[in-house]
């Protein structure tokens, strides 16, 4: 079969990550690809690994070169794909590509004609996938759009998320640049400006690896800044010779925004040598840009670059160190009411401060529902950069995505800039309503929204109301919401019923279902299931058989997305109509283990069905100085509890017994500051919905704090600081929370909201 498709992928002592990019590119929807593998001088594994690939898949090209960075390896792989071939991609061999991610690209192109297409990107880590900041704006696809009618393309400077029409590539005589890092940049954004027109796909095509030491993780390093800064002026020089002033004025800020930031906050932890390379970049590019580019950017880069511009190194060190001691984004503020000025103390540089630069912040400390059906929620909310004063005058709820304001009660807290807020989610009509709280200081009068917690990932908190209808607190593109919905359905309890999973629950809302959808993820197999109905009660049985039937395809997640094995089932009611409703899950619903198979409600209360073998804590507590930890797990595996440091590789390790199903462990608090996952039999620990709703816990030993928490849903994982001024380590620990166990249902004591 001819390719339709060629993809490079350059080579370099990445053995560790190599096999599941590569099995990503193979089980491709798209058959009729073609796989070039340039091994740019590896000296680990890597090597026989994209061998081993090669020779037991003819579509995979395996090529050596001696070692000279990643722009000629990927030149190298262009020069090597087979003639006629009419769509080229690029991916990078420590990274993964969706299944289907050439498909979508490939189907949009055939289909608009464009020059290229682009997909949305997932940031890939230890804890699991997050969305990339740099395409957070991409909600809706876009066919047949430019860069110069969308300016948020010049974000879209990466190689390896996108599909390119060959004929548009040679046409150009795109090559990426030899013996540089920050390749992509001179490339992409020349090839936006020079398409006719591009397919921006909303979808998810890409799984980048943000790894420790990669050359989008290196500060205080005198090549990158130097090759960063170059990488910029070649496109800025691009965009003043064959664009216009404001188009390249446009990309000469996004750089003064974005690309050099990284760089400049690096300057009090570079030496003298990165000092000196990033001022002498820095300059070159200002002295070739308008000089009114940094009139765009927030005021305090309106401070700093005019620091750089001047030379005043002394000055901006001193800014920079302002800030850290202050946090991000800190200045003083000078002058009267009608007259602010910005200023670093020091820095001998002041800037007129303009409407909305003194910006409200309201940060989220902690919730918890009431007994009683209230949401209570305590936080700050302050006026960056103007002093503390005695708290917000009142709290809003505004309707998402409508014009309807409600007042919620508010009060200061016993702080500076506290506050604590009540919501009754039954004075609140039916949907989803966005929290605020509208601040006063110093004749400045602002509304913000509630942020998450910094000290915890921003997890929902859930609340039965009765008769099906439920409160959540939720935090949707950082903010904070509260959505009154009543279920169409709940499961209440299961069990094994022969070699049947049985389902039983409550219908709400006159909601009468004919089938339940168990779908796999991936949209591959579907299975439908008779629902049995009685008055409000409905059953439903599910085959083990069907659950735990692997398929032949190799995994189509990452590792840190699914665990091997693992299986998400997507679960929905069907109704007659052919409309599908989400299933919810009793908050108190212990974890159902029938083999690898486990029934469960997840973070937002909805019901999960998976095959699994992954932990799911249920008992959480501190006892003695040490996590003790009982639960659910699947398999027959042996291994021991470890917690696992984000960095240096550090592990700390616990024996655990098991017994029927059940784990129980005691591990030692983990020494050292840091970020701590756990992990039983290799893979995450997860918690039960009700013990995460419970969390943080938090243990005081001496001059150490330990907290445990979730993050990325359900998955446990450990903070170590060390306090200022704690005591010795021989001081007895101090237990700030009770044993976690199952969050009793609330009674349906309280009237069903009118819709």
């Amino acid at each position: 079969m001819k390719p339709r498709l060629s993809v490079v992928v350059p080579v370099f002592n990445v053995e560790e990550y190599l096999e599941e990019c590569l099995r990503s590119l193979a089980a491709q929807t798209v058959r009729d690809l073609e796989v070039v593998l340039v091994d740019d001088g590896s000296t680990d594994g890597s090597s026989a690994i994209a061998e081993k690939f090669a020779a037991a898949d003819p579509r995979f090209r395996y090529v050596r070169q001696e070692n000279a960075g990643l722009g000629a390896a990927r030149n190298t792989g262009v020069r090597h794909t087979t003639d006629g071939v009419p769509y080229l991609a690029f991916a990078d061999s420590d990274d993964i590509v969706v299944h289907d991610a050439y498909a979508r690209m490939l189907d949009s192109l055939e289909s608009t004609g464009s020059d290229f297409a682009s997909g949305n990107v997932w940031r890939l880590d230890g804890s699991g996938r997050h969305q990339a900041w740099q395409y957070k704006w991409l909600a809706t696809t876009h066919e047949r759009t430019h860069i110069s009618r969308d300016p948020r393309l010049l974000s879209d400077r990466v190689a390896w998320n996108k599909v390119f029409r060959r004929s548009f590539w040679d046409r150009h005589r795109f090559t990426f640049p030899e013996g540089k890092l920050y390749e992509d940049t001179p490339v992409m954004i020349p090839a936006h400006y020079r398409a006719e027109a591009v397919d921006v796909v909303a979808g998810h095509v890409y799984y980048w690896r943000v790894r420790e030491g990669s050359i989008t993780q290196r500060r205080t390093d005198v090549r990158g800044v130097r090759d960063r800064f170059d990488a910029c002026a070649e496109v800025s020089r691009f965009l003043g010779e064959e664009r216009s002033a404001a188009e390249k004025r446009a990309y000469d800020v996004s750089c003064l925004r974005d690309d050099f930031v990284y760089f400049l906050e690096g300057l009090p932890m570079g030496g003298p040598a990165y000092r000196e390379a990033f001022m002498a970049g820095a300059a070159a590019f200002l002295g070739a840009a308008d000089p009114s580019v940094a009139d765009a950017l927030p005021v305090d880069l309106r401070i700093k670059w005019r620091l750089v511009r001047e030379g005043r190194t002394a000055e901006l060190m001193g800014a920079l160190t302002f800030e850290q001691e202050h946090g991000k984004g800190a200045f003083a503020v000078r002058g009267l009411p009608w007259r602010r000025r910005a200023a670093y103390p020091g820095a001998g540089a002041t800037e007129r401060l303009r409407s909305g630069e003194l910006p409200a912040a309201v940060r989220l400390l902690g919730a918890a529902w009431e007994p009683g059906g209230e949401l209570r929620l305590h936080g700050t909310a302050s006026v960056r950069n103007l002093p503390a004063g005695r708290g917000p005058k009142l709290g809003v709820a505004r309707e998402a995505g409508g014009r309807r304001m409600r007042r919620v009660p508010l009060r200061a807290g016993g702080g500076p800039d506290t506050f604590e807020m009540t919501v009754d989610p039954l004075a609140l009509p039916v949907g989803e309503w966005l929290l605020g709280v509208v601040v006063s200081r110093r004749e400045v009068v602002r509304r913000a929204a509630v942020r998450p917690p910094e000290t915890s990932a921003a997890q929902p908190l859930v609340k039965e109301l009765g008769h099906g209808w439920r409160g959540t607190l939720d935090f949707r593109d950082g903010r904070a919401s509260v959505t009154v919905r009543q279920c169409a359905a709940r499961v209440d309890a299961h069990r094994l019923d022969g070699d049947r999973v049985e389902l039983t629950g409550e219908l709400f809302g006159g909601v009468r279902p004919t089938t339940l959808s168990v779908q796999h993820p991936d949209g591959s197999r579907e299975f439908m299931y008779h629902v049995d109905g009685s008055g409000e009660g409905f059953t439903v049985r599910l085959p083990l058989a069907d659950l735990t039937d692997k398929p032949v395809d190799e995994p189509r997640l990452p590792k840190e997305v699914e665990p091997p094995g693992s299986v998400r089932w997507r679960v929905r009611l069907v109704l007659a109509d052919g409309t599908e409703l989400p299933v919810a899950a009793r908050l108190g619903l212990a974890p159902g283990r029938y083999g690898e198979v486990c029934v469960t409600a997840d973070a937002a209360g909805q019901l999960r069905v998976e095959l699994t073998r992954q932990a799911i804590a249920d008992v959480l507590r501190w006892e003695h100085g040490a996590l003790r930890l009982s639960g659910t797990h699947g398999g027959d595996a042996r291994g021991e509890l470890e917690l696992r440091a984000e960095e240096e590789g550090r592990t700390v390790r616990a024996d655990v017994v098991r017994d029927k199903g059940r784990f129980t462990a005691s591990v030692p608090a983990p020494a050292g500051a840091g970020r701590w996952h756990a992990y039983l039999d290799g893979m995450p620990v997860r918690v039960l919905t009700p013990v995460g709703a419970t969390l943080p816990a938090e243990l005081a030993a001496g001059a150490w704090q330990f907290r445990a928490d979730r993050r990325d849903g359900d998955r446990l994982v450990i903070d170590v600081t060390r306090t200022t001024g704690g005591a010795d380590a021989d001081t007895p620990m101090e237990v700030r929370v009770p044993q976690v166990g199952r969050q009793p249902a609330a009674p349906d004591v309280r009237p069903a909201p009118a819709p």
